[in-house]
């Protein structure tokens, strides 16, 4: 299978169907179930700060900033050696890695996913990552015209509930993940040191600017006590513009062009 960034539909419509049945329901009425059940790595990746965002953002703007990270995601993963399911959210994006569409290891190229999004945030978006693995089923919700692709399963929550925690350092972006998925694996071997030709000094190895947290213990709504881990880059972008004002910049050009047309 071709290795490309596809969204949740494409992949329920490419695989074949684990469920594929028709109920009856005495109560409600006959319905149809599609769905996948794959093992996967789902990384959240969420619009941090959305409450305070919206309250100092118009609503335009805040049309203008989620459509703008949506973007600014597609174009990230366009190159990507590996593929990519996406999922949209309210205020987030839900990302599946899985042996069963083409990634070699679902964890590690999460976390590799995440890496470049954390060294490429040029706007600052500076989105809340989580990672969790396991079982999820990916089907079809609602009938006919209305019907929208979903994902189901334990890792949703876990993912979820890693990202909404805020990382107890000073860090420019941070990647939360449950504890026991690191087991084995070294941070050189997960994020390779970047590696350049330099004029004068040949093959150049570059310091990383990840590290690797220690283990704590976390209380996750709905899930319990668990143990995790963060990996935080310490490097922060200086951008010439953030996304919060590049969204201002843009509803005030389209307000000066006439495009802007307010119905009472």
């Amino acid at each position: 299978m071709d290795r490309t960034f596809r969204t949740l539909a494409d992949l329920l419509v490419s695989l074949p169907l684990t469920l594929d049945v028709e109920i009856d329901e005495e109560c409600c009425g006959p319905f149809s179930i599609k769905g996948i059940e794959l093992e996967a790595t789902v990384m959240h990746l969420g619009l941090r700060d959305y409450v305070k965002l919206s309250a100092l953002h118009s609503p335009a703007e805040m049309l203008v900033y989620q459509n703008m990270f949506l973007a600014w995601l597609r174009q990230s993963f366009r190159n990507n050696r590996f593929s990519v399911v996406e999922k949209k959210l309210d205020h987030a994006v839900l990302l599946l890695f899985s042996k069963s569409f083409g990634s070699e290891d679902p964890f590690v190229d999460a976390l590799r996913t995440a890496r470049w999004l954390g060294e490429n945030d040029t706007l600052t978006f500076c989105p809340a990552i989580g990672v969790a693995s396991g079982t999820v089923m990916a089907g079809f919700t609602g009938s006919g015209g209305e019907a929208r692709a979903s994902v189901f399963g334990r890792p949703l929550l876990v993912a979820s509930a890693c990202a909404m925690l805020n990382p107890q350092v000073d860090a420019a972006s941070a990647i939360t993940f449950p504890s026991n998925e690191w087991d084995g694996l070294s941070l050189e071997r997960v994020f390779p040191p970047v590696e350049y030709e330099h004029p004068d000094k040949g093959r150049v190895r570059q310091p990383s600017t990840w590290k690797l947290g220690e283990p704590s213990e976390a209380d996750l709504p709905g899930i319990g006590r668990m143990l995790l881990r963060d990996i935080a880059n310490f490097i922060h972008w200086m951008p010439s513009v953030s996304a919060s004002d590049k969204a201002r910049e843009w509803v005030r050009l389209i307000r000066s062009k006439g495009f802007y047309r307010k119905i009472n």
